[in-house]
């Protein structure tokens, strides 16, 4: 009888664990998530290291520009990653201070038709890779020019109404084909000008030279060429150098607007 009683449990063990095996199998089979291919402006910001450059409250580089031979700007430019706010510092002392869509200059800087062009210019071409995605960014990464010799990655960057000083300035971005890293970017400004006139002179800032600071490539040289959909770059019209290139911290803490600095 005891036998008989051990038998009929085994035999019941081997029906459960039968029937159980399905349950098992199936749940091998459920496939894995399809993976989404990434986008152009994504690609650039994963060779950029935008998540590990985010991580960082503030970015600090020396900028000395120069076109035609003359120089035109030299200074030392601190900016949030998130570019809200910056400080600009002068070689000569002159300060300019950025919140947001303002601006406040050193009373010496009062009369100077430029300062709202520099406040935001180099430091947006310093953090374009993360830029790419900002809100109001429209990208076509079908666009593709008429050049006969090139061989990067292509997309038109565009911009929605009321983005920024200048929502109808467009970039015709270049990315090198492996490593997804920017190359060049033809672009206009419309600033003080139509959109007619900008696009009659199209420029582009050509990125290399590029160093690792805390594991994150930067450009430490940038060139200025002229440029047209058919032939790309031209001749060399400017250059800048960028140097001591650090990440910063406490630099929302500290920042202050003098109070006799004047908004412009």
């Amino acid at each position: 009888m005891k036998k008989t009683i051990i038998t009929l449990f085994a035999s019941l063990l081997l029906i459960v664990s039968c029937n159980k095996a399905p349950e098992k199998a199936k749940q091998i089979e459920e496939k894995p998530e399809p993976v989404v291919e990434k986008t152009f402006s994504q690609k650039i910001e994963t060779a950029h290291k935008k998540a590990a450059f985010l991580t960082n409250e503030a970015v600090q580089f020396d900028a000395a520009i120069e076109f035609g031979g003359n120089e035109i700007f030299n200074a030392t430019i601190t900016v949030s990653t998130t570019s809200d706010i910056a400080r600009i510092t002068y070689k000569n002392g002159d300060e300019i201070f950025v919140n947001k869509e303002n601006i406040f200059v050193s009373p010496s800087l009062d009369k100077n038709p430029g300062v709202r062009f520099h406040a935001y210019t180099w430091s947006y071409f310093f953090l374009f890779p993360y830029k790419l995605n900002d809100n109001g960014t429209k990208w076509n990464d079908d666009f593709k020019t008429n050049e006969t010799t090139n061989t990067f990655d292509v997309a038109k960057l565009t911009f929605g109404a009321n983005i920024g000083d200048t929502p109808d300035d467009w970039y015709i971005v270049y990315a090198d084909k492996k490593s997804h890293l920017l190359e060049h970017a033809a672009y206009i400004v419309t600033s003080g000008k139509t959109k007619e006139a900008a696009e009659a002179d199209p420029h582009a800032i050509k990125y290399e030279d590029y160093k690792m600071i805390d594991e994150i490539p930067f450009a430490t040289n940038w060139g200025y060429y002229g440029w047209n959909i058919e032939t790309g770059l031209s001749d060399k019209i400017g250059s800048a150098k960028i140097t001591n290139i650090q990440f910063v911290e406490g630099f929302r803490k500290s920042f202050a607007i003098p109070e006799n600095y004047i908004k412009k």
